[in-house]
């Protein structure tokens, strides 16, 4: 059985906003998804047969791309080191006959996929659930025993992982039923209800073997989009001429998460909202809220720009000016966080190009003027027995009598 224990909502806020900035109120409601999904999956695996199970509440959440919507879900499972296999699905690749893309069984041989990768990379996995008959003892020819699992236990294996998973639907607003276009609308309609089948829980989706034991009953299911549409519509012409005022105002603008109404409006059918009872909206990114990104969060792109320079080895150092223009432009690109990277890429590639190679134990420190054109400043670096020398003496000249006697001793 797999070993959930009770993890409090807050505790994996905590190590979301590690990682993700500015999105303190849906990063509780994520937090708290997940937590009760792992409390619904322990009760569930010690129900008695006279009890009802906990139904699943799956999540929908709204907000622009790159708001940290999907890396927020990630973030948490690996941190908790949980036995989750946790699957991204573009909708858009999916239809309801799999002739043209994916078909919506698919998704569940994707998930049994991401278990296997799981099992492979954390071997300790295994004791959570087989048991003493799932495994037979062969000798090989150097005299080593060797345990070989059951295909029909490693087979049980993958589904009750994946009978906990969570699969993420991206781009859900991609698929909403157009009312101005009919062809479209009854296509999306028919990609929806294909999908509401899983999400309503049940077996026996598709023809893949594996798959097709998958219950997913308790799998949580999170379906996530842009909706721009809906939180930010466009605003109509403004009349010019004489007699018009020249005050802006959009009325229809959401602000906060938007009504089940406005989302059934906007084209998601009301069986699939119904089955999406808690909700939640990321926000474009402020320059700040990008600003703190490099600076305080523990996936900033900074730390992988860094460890490719030490790859190479020389080391980078960004100043605060330059991070800040750097916040400022990828907030003008629209991208949130992902624009970060962009913007970094743009300027930081050519010179690691540049410089790899050439220099070696050098500082290369990016200014703000580096950002509009000028060269990075290039320092060489002390190396480990100069800084030595510097921080304790004595001890340096300790190492300098050790090596004077072991060069004698090499000559002799």
């Amino acid at each position: 059985m797999i070993p959930f224990e009770h993890i409090p909502a807050k505790r994996i806020a905590d190590i979301i906003k590690k990682s993700i900035i500015g999105q303190d109120g849906p990063v509780e409601t994520v937090a708290t998804a997940i937590a009760t999904h792992i409390d619904r999956c322990r009760y569930n695996m010690r129900l008695d047969e006279k009890e009802a199970p906990i139904q699943t509440d799956n999540l929908l959440i709204l907000g622009p791309t790159g708001t940290g919507k999907t890396e927020s879900i990630r973030t948490a499972i690996r941190e908790l080191n949980l036995p989750v296999p946790v699957i991204l699905v573009s909708v858009t690749s999916l239809s309801n006959t799999g002739y043209h893309g994916k078909n919506i069984p698919k998704i569940l041989e994707d998930l049994a996929e991401e278990a296997h990768r799981l099992i492979n990379k954390h071997p300790n996995y295994y004791s959570y659930y087989l048991e003493e008959n799932d495994c037979t003892i062969e000798e090989k020819e150097d005299g080593r025993k060797v345990k070989i699992i059951n295909k029909d236990a490693a087979e049980r294996m993958v589904v009750e992982m994946c009978n906990h998973g969570i699969i993420i639907l991206d781009e859900i607003d991609k698929i909403r039923h157009n009312k101005n276009n009919p062809y479209e609308a009854v296509y999306a309609k028919k990609i929806q209800y294909e999908l509401l089948k899983i999400i309503e829980g049940g077996s026996g989706f598709g023809e893949d073997t594996l798959a097709s034991q998958i219950d997913t009953s308790n799998v949580l299911f999170v379906c996530m989009g842009a909706f721009t549409d809906l939180l930010n519509p466009t605003i109509e012409p403004i009349p010019i001429g004489f007699g018009v005022k020249n005050t802006v105002t959009n009325k229809n603008i959401v602000t906060g998460v938007p009504t089940a109404a406005k989302i059934a409006e906007f084209g998601i059918v009301e069986e699939l909202l119904g089955r999406l009872p808690m909700r939640c909206r990321y926000n474009e990114l402020s320059e700040n809220s990008l600003y703190k990104i490099l600076t305080e969060s523990s996936i900033s792109p900074v730390y992988d720009f860094e460890r490719l320079f030490r790859e190479a080895k020389n080391e980078l150092t960004i100043d605060k000016s330059a991070l800040r223009e750097i916040a400022l432009r990828a907030y003008e690109v629209k991208l949130g966080a992902r624009g970060l990277r962009t913007v970094m890429g743009e300027i930081l590639y050519p010179i690691l190009y540049s410089t790899d190679g050439i220099y070696t134990n050098h500082e290369i420190r990016i200014t703000k003027a580096t950002l509009n054109g000028e060269k990075p400043v290039i320092k060489r670096l002390p190396t480990p027995i100069e800084r030595l020398k510097e921080q304790d003496p004595a001890i340096w000249e300790k190492v300098m009598e050790w090596r004077r006697e072991r060069d004698k001793k090499e000559k002799k």
